[in-house]
């Protein structure tokens, strides 16, 4: 298995993907009304968004997934990938994943010890309640080790090439990976290292007598050492050589103020002007941050016409009937601007056809016929059904038509609220708070 499969954008988790997650504020591991199971990417993306949404994505932030939320992670990989070849594993080996597992788990119960969830933070708080706990009862429980490649390996795996913490595929460490594998090993006086040894030959990791400082010192939210920091200055320095366009997104962080733009409903429409009005003196840089606000407009109105449909043909719904006054000239004449507004910013290269095909749409019947037939092409394309077929619901339970009514109803009220309404409720993530977190770990913001 190669450890490091996936997408560009996001990482290989059996075919799981977690989309449109909330921000980072905090250290711990977000989850959305999306469920990560082992086909969700045929269940979720019904419109198609996500290569094009991790294309206008990389053009920022191209470390980052959607699956990134510390970089502790990255120097506890850095770490595992270290102690294993000084036992000649080499990632190549078919027992790699496994052993990255065991020492994941040391690293997990820690965590949780310290106060902090991680990746597969249910499967390890058990453990936490323990008399004792050596590796031998870890690998007596299978669903520790169920999935190998959701956790460290598999999240962090890919993104650890690009920061160039791994050498090309994987294939070990580079030079600079083995300095933070170096740094995050050596905390507080600590060596993980020694932990880990004894771990690994079967001691009985709750009878450390100072396992409660091995747990704040090395817990996921516990702050970086000096030579840490230095490491990641150094990470960054590197990737702005290497991208200058994006450059400034380092080198000038986002002021916290403009943050809180895009945390807040009220203010959300301010977030991407303001962000413009930052990096005005960077003109590429300013045309990607604005091909990341049309792609929201333009994402949120087709999945509001998309829910729509689908809510439409609910049997209580059709019982009771809809009133949308205006909406459907308004969302048409929405969705044709947005449509050619991205057009107009995305540049020569084409990677998103639906744009093109709702530029010119002039009335509601023919939009919602070119939506559904891009939903149908798109769900069979994945070999799996389409969620509405004619004037029927095909898959059940797509939307909840309780909180899309109520949705519905506030936007039909107010139909010159509706770009506006969409882009919230459907905003993305494009990273700009892992990035904050990113910086602040490093000691550069």
């Amino acid at each position: 298995m190669d450890a490091l499969a996936g997408s560009p954008d996001v990482p290989y988790v059996m075919g799981a993907v977690i989309l449109h997650e909330r921000k980072i504020h905090s250290y711990a591991m977000k989850f959305t009304d999306f469920v990560i199971t082992e086909t969700a990417g045929h269940s979720v993306d019904p419109l198609g968004y996500l290569k094009p949404s991790g294309e206008v994505s990389s053009g920022l932030f191209r470390p980052f997934t959607v699956l990134s939320n510390h970089p502790a992670y990255q120097g506890f990989l850095a770490f595992a990938f270290s102690f294993l070849e000084k036992r000649s594993l080499k990632p190549g080996q078919k027992n790699f994943p496994r052993r990255v597992r065991d020492l994941e788990i040391l690293w997990g119960v820690l965590s949780v010890r310290g106060g902090n969830p991680v990746i597969n933070v249910t499967k390890y708080e058990p453990l936490t309640g323990q008399d004792s706990l050596c590796l031998d009862d870890a690998k007596k429980r299978p669903a520790l080790y169920a999935r190998l490649n959701y956790g460290a390996l598999g999240h962090y795996g890919r993104p650890s090439t690009t920061w160039r913490i791994l050498q090309p595929n994987g294939a070990g460490l580079s030079a600079n990976g083995a300095a933070l594998a170096e740094a995050w090993q050596h905390r507080g006086g600590f060596d993980f290292a020694d932990l880990a040894e004894r771990w690994d030959s079967g001691a009985d990791l709750f009878a450390e007598a100072a396992l409660e400082d091995w747990a704040q010192v090395f817990r996921l939210a516990a702050d970086p050492e000096a030579a840490e920091r230095k490491v990641w200055q150094t990470l960054i320095h590197d990737l702005c050589r290497r991208e200058p366009v994006i450059a400034p997104l380092w080198e000038e962080p986002v002021p916290e103020g403009i943050l809180d733009l895009g945390r807040d409903e009220n203010n959300y429409l301010d977030f991407f002007s303001r962000l413009l009005e930052h990096y005005q003196a960077h003109p590429e840089l300013c045309r990607r941050i604005e091909l990341c606000n049309c792609f929201e407009r333009l994402s949120g109105l087709v999945q509001f016409v998309f829910e729509w449909e689908y809510v439409r043909r609910l049997d209580h719904i059709q019982n009771i009937g809809l009133s949308p006054n205006s909406l459907p000239s308004q969302v048409t004449s929405d969705i044709r601007e947005a449509a050619r507004a991205f057009r107009a910013v995305q540049g020569a290269r084409e990677f998103w056809a639906l744009p093109g095909t709702l530029e010119n749409t002039n009335d509601y019947s023919t939009m919602v016929k070119t939506v559904l037939a891009h939903h149908s092409a798109h769900q069979r394309g994945k070999g799996t059904s389409p969620f509405i077929t004619g004037d029927a619901i095909a898959v059940q339970d797509r939307v909840d038509g309780q909180k899309f009514m109520q949705f519905f109803k506030a936007v039909a009220d107010a139909p010159e609220t509706l770009v506006t309404a969409t882009q919230w409720r459907y905003h993305r993530n494009w990273h700009f708070e892992r990035a904050h977190l990113w910086q602040q770990y490093a000691g550069i913001q």
